[in-house]
């Protein structure tokens, strides 16, 4: 038995000892493809156990673009195998984001972030809440202490979030501010400076003011040349706008009164990590409980 309750197999290698319900592992992934800081988070892991969920991680990235169906089956895989690691859930988290399947990456995300407090996390739990209709939770949640520790492209990208979400409450002019803010920052990477000017120039055809919008064309025109030979990857992301400029006033002004203001982190993860942990033990149908009998009827 395993130290997170799975149990262990002579073998887990899933090229040579594949598990009944085990998906099947692409062709080179190898152990050492994960950095130092990745399989250090796996080190509570039995060294088979580890191996194999490792293995699965990186299936479960590398196939996101081919095979997004067998993707997901990877970190499915991964988050029950190893549901008390906090980098199995992750893993889930952001494949079932960039699917489009909100609620389960609301859940993984909020797991996650109650084992390892890791606040780049706090975007996409807001954009999660957007994608399931609830813009004024996304824009509490930017108004949360825990925002306001936010740095770099963690921060930028929950200024886009919160942009999103105003706009999704009909409040453009605030909408417009963040994303034309975020869109003239000199340090911020030009992939966001891309995003800021695109959600501006969408938000002011929303707000009816087409002409504004045009002119971003050649703006946007500009930024496409400038930066598709700039490597953004060292430089540092500074920008003047500060979440606490989400003020009481604003998350009152979306509806959400001090009584109302409950979404914040501190409030609501611990409360919910419980329930999340017994709804991701459901999550592949119960393969792998079938799997153990099926592999225990064969050794006898």
């Amino acid at each position: 038995m395993n130290s997170d309750g799975t149990i262990s197999f002579p073998s887990q290698n899933p090229y040579t000892h594949r598990r009944p319900n085990e998906p099947k592992m692409p062709k080179g992934m190898e152990w050492a493809m994960l950095s130092t800081e990745e399989r250090e988070r796996l080190r509570g892991l039995a060294k088979e156990h580890a191996e194999n969920i490792g293995l699965h991680i990186l299936a479960a990235y590398a196939l996101e673009e081919e095979n997004p169906e067998l993707a997901l089956e990877h970190a499915k895989w991964v988050a029950h195998q190893a549901s008390r690691v906090e980098f199995s859930r992750e893993v889930l988290a952001f494949i079932t984001y960039r699917q489009g399947d909100y609620k389960t990456a609301l859940r993984e995300f909020k797991t996650a972030f109650r084992m390892n407090g890791f606040l780049d996390y706090l975007p996409f739990i807001a954009d999660c809440e957007r994608g399931l209709g609830h813009p004024e939770r996304a824009v509490e949640l930017a108004g949360s202490q825990d925002a306001q520790y936010l740095r770099g492209e963690a921060k930028v990208e929950m200024l886009l979030v919160l942009a999103g979400a105003l706009a999704d409450l009909k409040k453009f002019d605030k909408a417009i501010e963040i994303a034309h803010t975020v869109g003239k920052s000199k340090s911020v990477p030009g992939e966001y400076r891309m995003r800021a000017i695109q959600a501006e120039q969408y938000f002011l055809e929303e707000a009816g003011q087409f002409d504004k919008a045009r002119r971003l064309d050649d703006v946007l025109d500009s930024l496409e040349e400038r930066y598709a030979q700039i490597d953004d990857e060292d430089q540092e992301v500074l920008i003047d706008y500060d979440l606490n400029h989400v003020t009481e006033d604003m998350m009152e002004e979306v509806g959400i009164s001090e009584d109302d203001a409950q979404y914040a982190p501190e409030n609501t993860f611990d409360n919910d990590f419980e329930e999340d942990t017994e709804e991701t033990s459901e999550i592949v149908d119960d393969n792998a409980v079938e799997g153990d009998s099926e592999n225990q009827d064969n050794e006898a």
